[in-house]
């Protein structure tokens, strides 16, 4: 590296200071002035005894800038995160005033959603059992030759359509009750954090990998929605007990179990609220000795849900 020093003539009190500057090229440079184009890049100001009385640092470059810029924003960002959470904080305690208040509070929201799903499939079934006998007057008909009425034709597809919505509204509760098992858990180990109270292990702790809805298959797109909805029309063909009585491109069902050892199916699938994915959805009916619901409880029938998922998407991840 070069140094070319260049030194004003001594002058008397009130003289100008020196600069210390390097060029392009490395060259260290002392002067009595900045050259104009020398102005950013940066100096040290110098005392006629050599001694430093200031540096300016070089101007920031055009990078330099955008990147200072993204640093303020998450600077910013996280000013945001801190005071939301103490927000939040303070909210939390004031709502709840122990863990027990949580689970409470937790189990009467759930609980809601649970009666709201009763409710939703006592008139899935019966719309079934009404489906069931439009479907019986149509094939009279087709037997004996006569013409079936299209108010009877528009009644039937009306009546698959409600039973296909009806199935999207079961689909969105069960999630809400996810969101808010999620929520809770989330809140109640902040709670205990702020109360300073120690894990209570007689609550099980939900799995991580927990796989809610096994019944339950989302596709991202039209080509792949096909390829799932005919595999599932398959898995529910082998499973179903009871004969088919509806299947069109959206909707199978088959008849409702009339002994306790039928096994009875209906396969939906319908778009998603955010209109981009669409759902396919596996729900069992069974005849129960208990109670006059539908609802399978019976482990052969868990396991046909668990294997649901596997058996409509296993040859794609194996691609």
């Amino acid at each position: 590296m070069f140094i070319v020093c260049v030194m004003a003539p001594a002058h008397g009190e009130g003289s100008a200071n020196l600069y210390r500057w390097t060029d392009e090229n490395g060259v260290i440079h002392y002067t009595d002035q900045i050259p104009p184009n020398q102005v950013e890049k940066g100096h040290a100001e110098l005392t006629e005894q050599g001694l430093r009385v200031r540096v300016v640092p070089p101007a920031p470059t055009i990078e330099e800038i955008k990147l200072e810029k993204e640093l303020q924003h998450l600077r910013n960002q996280q000013v945001r995160l801190i005071e939301q959470q103490r927000a939040a904080d303070r909210a939390l305690l004031r709502t709840f005033s122990s863990v027990e208040d949580l689970l409470m509070a937790r189990d009467r929201k759930i609980a809601v959603l649970d009666a709201a799903i009763q409710i939703d499939r006592g008139n899935i079934r019966r719309q079934q059992e009404w489906l069931e006998g439009r479907r019986t007057e149509a094939t009279n008909l087709e037997r004996e030759n006569k013409p079936i009425p299209q108010q009877l034709t528009e009644g039937i597809r009306k009546s698959e359509d409600y039973i296909r919505e009806s199935y999207a509204t079961v689909v969105d509760r069960e999630q809400q009750k996810e969101k808010i098992r999620r929520d809770f858990n989330r809140d109640l180990k902040r709670f205990r954090q702020l109360k300073d109270i120690p894990e209570d292990k007689t609550i099980p702790a939900e799995p991580q990998n927990k796989i809610t809805l096994p019944n339950l298959v989302k596709c991202k797109d039209q080509e792949q929605c096909d390829r799932y909805w005919e595999r599932a029309v398959a898995f529910a063909k082998s499973q179903a007990t009871t004969q088919i009585r509806t299947a069109n491109e959206d909707i199978l069902i088959t008849a409702l179990p009339e002994s306790h050892q039928d096994l009875s199916l209906i396969l939906s699938r319908f778009p998603d609220n955010d209109r981009i994915t669409t759902s396919i959805f596996l729900d069992l009916q069974c005849r129960n000795q208990s109670s006059n619901d539908l609802n399978c409880q019976d482990e052969q029938s868990r396991q046909i849900l668990r294997a649901f998922q596997g058996a409509v998407t296993a040859a794609d991840t194996i691609r």
